[in-house]
């Protein structure tokens, strides 16, 4: 294999050379008489996080470079977390997760005027940011795989019910836009017999034990967990008050090893009060909570529940994650899927906080666009690193609000990792998603509008895991100094 590995390198190594002298050649030759047919730096250059340079002695005049960039970080856990004090590689004292965009907004600025007049593009990472991008967000869906999406079959259930007749899946134009949805229609006669569980075994079930990443805001145990079914009940049986007590369904949430929580829901959940307030037929994802009859397991608290083994991780092949329903079979019920998200994404997305809202507004308009607007034509995109498929809604999200906000003239960039995104999936090594699947999930539904690639130095696969026929392709790619075009 070694052997084949040098003799493909060193004929590689042939073809570019004289593919290069050709080129070289045949400019020599054209240089006089032909004019310049590319713009001076048409190509964005430079390494990440040279801000290590504090004193901009290498990054233009030395190496070249025409952007700079700095990590960041939401939290103090890592090395860094803000943007550098100017001329130091000391962070900033006000650059914080929580603190309003006010604070800071004149240091970050500075650095942008400051990257102009070096002649450098500045690639925009931030604290806020980071936090809001790597917000995760998954919708199991609980009707049975095909009459779900194909493209994102991993988010369906080995087993789920459809007996054709009391449970089937059918499309909800009532209460719904058509979507499928299992329906579950209740024994008139004898209320209970039919109790079981509707669906289990989730597919692709590695996105809650990433508990041990080095980058703890990216992984899954920095933040709680929101479960939240989505779910309706007939409305004239949920306003009877002799029905309040009567359960609908019960929600089991498994971690790697088996262990179970459980919430039983009631039909009083359905209500704001089980006395005064009427229930309409909805569907509700998050439920009336009561002091005599908490849903205390609809959350699961910060940790390591999921995941308490740093062995094992995103490439565990027997993790027993699940969530699962069983319906107690004495009301009509009706289940879309399960949703399940981080802190993040809840705080962003289902309760749309305010000051969320305005930290990305104030980071677009009041430092980016302001600059841009005085005339500095440094800052370039928002930015981010590699990701999972659990947190592309929230970069949807915010790079949609990022356009928004710039009337187009900022979005977000990702560095896109192909092994890294479908690496939930069942034996994902074994599973290549196609570009029309990847231009589904980052241009179509996220509305990304420039991707960096996943780079290493040279990367090759042994032939049982990708086949023959790939692996003699090398992929050369850049992990530290990325080339993209303008």
């Amino acid at each position: 294999m070694k052997n084949k590995i040098l003799i493909s390198v060193f004929l590689v190594s042939i073809c570019i050379f004289y593919s290069f002298r050709d080129m070289l050649n045949s400019n020599e030759n054209n240089a006089v008489n032909s004019p310049v047919l590319y713009q001076q730096d048409s190509f964005i250059i430079g390494a990440m996080h040279n801000s290590r340079d504090a004193n901009y002695n290498y990054l233009r005049d030395t190496l070249n470079f025409n952007f700079w960039h700095t990590y960041t970080a939401p939290n103090q856990e890592s090395e860094v977390f803000g943007w550098p004090e100017l001329n130091s590689n000391l962070p900033l004292t006000n650059d914080w997760l929580e603190n309003p965009v006010s604070n800071y907004s004149s240091d970050i600025r500075e650095r942008m005027a400051l990257n102009n007049t070096k002649n450098l593009r500045t690639l925009i990472d931030r604290p806020k940011f980071q936090y809001l991008a790597f917000g995760q967000r998954s919708d199991y869906q609980c009707e049975k795989a095909d009459k779900a999406d194909p493209d994102y079959w991993f988010y369906t259930y080995y087993n789920s019910v459809d007996n054709g007749n009391s449970i089937k899946d059918i499309q909800d134009f009532t209460k719904g836009s058509g979507e499928y949805v299992k329906q579950c229609l209740y024994d008139r006669t004898n209320p209970g017999t039919n109790a079981q569980i509707l669906f289990d075994s989730l597919k692709g079930n590695l996105e809650q034990v990433n508990n041990f990443w080095q980058a703890p805001w990216v992984g899954d145990g920095k933040y709680e967990w929101y479960i939240m079914p989505k779910i309706r009940i007939d409305s004239a049986f949920a306003n009877n008050p002799l029905n309040q007590e009567v359960e609908v369904c019960k929600i089991i949430t498994r971690n790697r090893v088996g262990d179970s929580l459980t919430q039983i829901l009631k039909v009083k959940h359905f209500k704001k009060d089980s006395a005064g307030s009427n229930y309409h037929g909805n569907y509700l994802e998050i439920f009336n909570n009561y002091i005599t009859d908490p849903l205390t397991n609809m959350v699961i608290p910060i940790g390591n529940w999921f995941n308490n083994d740093p062995q094992y991780g995103i490439n565990d092949t027997h993790s027993k994650v699940d969530f699962k329903v069983f319906w107690f079979d004495k009301c009509d019920m009706w289940i879309d899927r399960i949703r399940v998200e981080n802190q993040p994404a809840h705080l962003m997305m289902t309760l749309n906080a305010p000051y969320i809202e305005e930290w990305i507004r104030a980071e677009v308009e009041d430092i980016a666009m302001a600059e841009v607007g005085g005339g500095n034509n440094s800052p370039y995109k928002f930015y981010i690193e590699e990701f999972e498929m659990s947190h592309l809604p929230c970069i949807a999200y915010l790079n949609k609000k990022i356009i928004s906000y710039s009337n187009g003239r900022f979005s977000l960039m990702v560095n896109y990792n192909h092994d890294l995104l479908k690496v939930f999936i069942p034996n994902s090594y074994d599973t290549l998603l196609s570009a029309r699947q990847i231009k589904k999930y980052l241009v179509d539904s996220a509305a990304l509008k420039e991707v960096f690639t996943e780079c290493y130095g040279l990367e090759g696969w042994n032939n049982s895991i990708h086949g023959e026929a790939e692996n003699r392709m090398f992929r050369i790619h850049f992990r530290y100094i990325h080339f993209f075009l303008l």
